[in-house]
């Protein structure tokens, strides 16, 4: 009996300095590999020495500051700055990090930081893009688009919106190339209303008078949208206004386009700068009354239905105003 116990406590204590011995040499090799910046390698190494001591504080530690890397890396990826940024200078600011990632996680600030600058700077040009298109300044549009592409790296995170912006220029580039047709009004049947486009001019005495009907003939024609409110469905009812806030939209674009011909270059000058904060009051007004139904289903109908509304005032307070 003495002999069996002798035995198995042998093969414990030889077992147990096996274990060790492997734990040991796999938190050297994940230390090591720390330093020389092989990161893959450490976070391996690590895992293989918690296979072996699953709760010890060290190697807990040392797999949670990898695995932290791996995260904030991640999110640079992704592109989401503000995220990363928040990550590194969150294990930056601990009293223990594990030697190695310090000066990584150092440089990864310094260039999120430099990134969100590019990204800031990328950001502002695109909005400004946006409303050169809608006060219709096409021709600026179309020039900061070309600044930007020069800069293709910084444009990833905005390519698909830049893409939009190109085709929504190309648009509206045509609608004010196109001449317009001047023809007398067609006579239409009620269901028959969508026929009133904004290219039908009648012939009247200047085009102040031409625009006015035009604009009272889109007015009519919104009739054809009736049916989408009738039940009262919010879809349908977005639908209807969506495709309200883009007749008016098409009439304010054409509207300027004329207003560029008619008004001396000093004249057009004040017009854009009135345009572009008619454009923020509409914005904002759309989004102060849309904050009513926030987190709703109707709250996006009602920016657009505001839109719609503001853009329908600007089109005849333009042709009122400025057109002869």
């Amino acid at each position: 009996m003495m002999k069996k116990t002798v035995i198995l406590l042998l093969l414990v204590f030889l077992l147990t300095g096996c274990s060790n011995s492997t734990f040991d040499q796999a938190m050297e090799q994940s230390k090591l590999a720390l330093a020389n910046g092989e990161y893959d390698k450490a976070l391996s190494s690590v895992d293989l020495a918690l296979d072996e001591k699953p709760s010890d504080k060290e190697a807990l530690e040392m797999k949670e500051d990898l695995t932290g890397f791996y995260s904030v890396k991640q999110e640079m990826k992704d592109g989401k700055w503000d995220v990363a940024l928040e990550k590194a200078e969150e294990m930056l600011g601990q009293d223990k990090l594990a030697t190695g990632l310090r000066k990584s996680l150092e440089d990864m600030v310094d260039t999120v930081k430099t990134n969100q600058q590019v990204s800031a700077k990328v950001a502002a040009h695109v909005k400004d893009i946006e409303t050169s298109v809608e006060a219709g300044e096409l021709e600026e549009a179309q020039q900061t688009i070309e600044e930007l592409r020069k800069d293709q790296a910084s444009l990833d995170e905005f390519s698909d919106k830049l893409a939009s912006l190109e085709k929504r220029l190309e648009d509206e580039l045509k609608k004010q190339q196109a001449p317009p047709v001047m023809v007398q009004p067609p006579v239409v049947q009620q269901d028959q209303s969508t026929a009133l486009q904004l290219d039908v001019i009648p012939k009247q005495s200047g085009q102040q008078q031409q625009y006015r009907n035009k604009l009272d003939a889109i007015e009519a024609g919104l009739t054809d949208l009736n049916h989408l409110y009738a039940n009262g469905i919010t879809s349908q009812m977005s639908e209807a206004e969506n495709e309200r806030y883009t007749r008016w939209d098409n009439a304010l674009n054409e509207i300027y386009g004329v207003l560029k011909k008619q008004l001396s270059a000093q004249d057009m000058e004040q017009l854009r700068i009135k345009q572009r904060e008619w454009i923020k009051y509409r914005d904002h007004t759309a989004s102060v009354n849309a904050a009513e139904f926030a987190g709703g289903s109707f709250e996006p109908v009602t920016y657009i239905g505001t839109s719609a509304d503001l853009t329908k005032e600007r089109c005849y307070a333009l042709v009122n105003l400025y057109m002869n």
